[in-house]
Parts: structure tokens; C-alpha cells; sequence
């Protein structure tokens, strides 16, 4: 065994760890249970005894992503309009540092988890929409349209960026206006 293998703990999360780092690097279509084994310095049989296959693994693995980004979003400050900003700057720094792992987590592997496994993504999107609702007034409450149309432009712009697409000569989008664009009720 390497002097740097896993050895005690939870073999779940070292694994997590390790994949995420080998995502990152290698690719989704390189990533095997089988050498995330090797790397914890753990039987090649023994990730089976937390994730089904293949697929359940990316699927918790998604989760995961998501999580991580929940706590960045977490740490952003303010309320209304300076949140919404700061929100949508936690979300393109998070994938931009981690591109492949954002990609899994706005894939299909998602859906190979059970719907009780999938409270971070859920938690991620109404973190966004509850700072889009405190923009409101009271009488108006939680927007779901506000909600999904901020979501899916920081998602475009995360794309555009990640792919290289973002003309850089335009620098950054307008964070601190990005909350105006949303629909608002009547």
C-alpha cells in the first residue's frame, strides 16, 4: 500500500475527493471506481460497498458538486440586489475553478440519484431564488419565474465563460445590474 493511501475514515468521502481531483484533471470518461480504488489504496471492490457502479458514483459525485457550491453561495454577503450580485459571482468563480465538475452537475448524472440525494442542487437554486425574493416587495413574495430566469443567465454565462465562447475584451458581465433583468410581478 502507498504511505500516502487512504487508510481509516470514511472511505466514501476520500473517494468523492479523489474523484472530483481526477475529474478535474483527467476527464468524466477516464474516471474509474477501479483506479480511485488503487489511488485510496483500498481493494478495487471496496467503492462498490457505497456507490452501485459507475454511474451512481458520477451521480453522487454531481451531488457533491453541488454541495460545494452551496457553501460558497453560502458566504456571500448582503441582501437583495448586492446577494443577487455576489451570488452570481460565487457561481461563475465556482465554475470556472472547476469546469468538469460543473458540467457533471448540470448533466444526467444527477438523475441517477434518488430524489431524497438531490436536496443540494434543489438548495442551490432557492438560495438564488430566496435572495431574488428579497428584492421584492412583501405582498409579492417568492417569483418562480425570477427565479428561473436569473438561474438560466448565470448557467449561460457560466457556459459561454467555461467554453471559452465570453469574448474577454467585453470583461466582466454586470454582476451588480444583473438583478434588474429579471421579471419582476406586477
Amino acid at each position: 500500500m502507498k504511505e500516502d493511501s487512504y487508510h481509516h475514515g470514511n472511505l466514501r468521502s476520500e473517494l468523492l475527493r479523489l474523484g472530483r481531483i481526477a475529474l478535474e484533471s483527467d476527464g468524466e470518461a477516464a474516471l474509474s471506481l477501479r483506479s480511485l480504488a488503487e489511488s485510496a489504496g483500498v481493494s478495487k471492490t471496496a467503492p462498490y460497498r457505497h456507490f452501485r457502479d459507475r454511474r451512481a458514483f458520477l451521480g453522487a459525485l454531481a451531488d457533491e458538486g453541488f454541495r460545494i457550491l452551496c457553501v460558497e453561495l453560502e458566504r456571500t454577503g448582503g441582501r437583495g440586489p448586492a446577494r443577487v450580485s455576489a451570488m452570481g459571482k460565487a457561481y461563475m468563480s465556482f465554475a470556472v475553478a472547476h469546469p468538469s465538475l460543473y458540467r457533471l452537475m448540470n448533466s444526467q448524472s444527477i438523475l441517477e440519484l434518488p430524489e431524497t440525494s438531490t436536496s443540494w442542487a434543489r438548495k442551490s437554486f432557492m438560495m438564488l431564488a430566496e435572495a431574488i425574493a428579497d428584492e421584492t416587495p412583501l405582498s409579492h413574495g417568492f417569483d418562480i419565474n425570477a427565479a428561473c430566469a436569473a438561474w438560466s443567465y448565470i448557467h449561460g454565462l457560466v457556459l459561454i465563460r467555461i467554453d471559452g465562447l465570453f469574448p474577454f475584451e467585453l470583461g466582466e458581465p454586470d454582476w451588480d445590474g444583473l438583478s434588474a433583468i429579471f421579471p419582476r410581478p406586477a
